[in-house]
């Protein structure tokens, strides 16, 4: 009997408080919504937008307010459940900054080709133009010759420029799976 009485009571997370895995997804997003809503310079404006994410919180994981901030209340005066939360949403949080670091390299790849692209046609452009307009003496080719090289030099440097810029700005995440 004392040993039915004893598992009775044991201390559980109450019926009317969000459970952890819940809690936790709900905890991630309300913090995604903080760092937007911080970045926003108007402090009113904010507030305007800030009531239409956390409503939108609210009904994707179908609860309310009041539900949230009564197992918001629950999970700090029981720190062992709220840290176990926080160590999964900070390993969350790291992926997602993984994920759009390695998007933004992309990005920036994508960018720097199309970039290096249109200096290389830029090249191939002008030299045609110059060699066109070479005339058959001597004298004539090594100007043109030195021109189609100033412009390649040119065309490189651009090149390199691009590169070293696309590159400085972006450190080399590891994949995300």
């Amino acid at each position: 009997m004392t040993a039915v009485l004893w598992f009775g009571c044991k201390p559980g997370i109450p019926d009317d408080i969000i459970k952890p895995d819940k809690m936790e997804k709900i905890l991630y997003d309300m913090h995604i919504v903080d760092g937007y809503l911080s970045s926003i310079y108007a402090v009113d404006s904010a507030k305007k937008v800030a009531a239409g994410y956390y409503k939108g919180i609210y009904k994707k994981f179908g609860t309310d307010s009041a539900q949230y901030n009564k197992s918001l209340i629950w999970y700090n005066t029981n720190p062992k459940e709220l840290e176990t939360m926080y160590k999964n949403i900070q390993k969350m949080l790291t992926m997602q900054k993984k994920g759009t670091a390695l998007a933004d390299l992309l990005i920036k790849k994508k960018i720097f080709k199309a970039d290096s692209l249109a200096i290389v046609k830029k090249f191939k452009k002008d030299s045609l133009a110059i060699r066109k307009k070479m005339k058959p003496d001597s004298l004539s080719k090594v100007k043109a010759l030195a021109e189609i090289a100033k412009k390649k030099k040119e065309a490189d440097s651009l090149i390199k420029i691009k590169k070293a810029g696309s590159l400085a700005t972006s450190s080399s995440p590891t994949m995300v799976q």
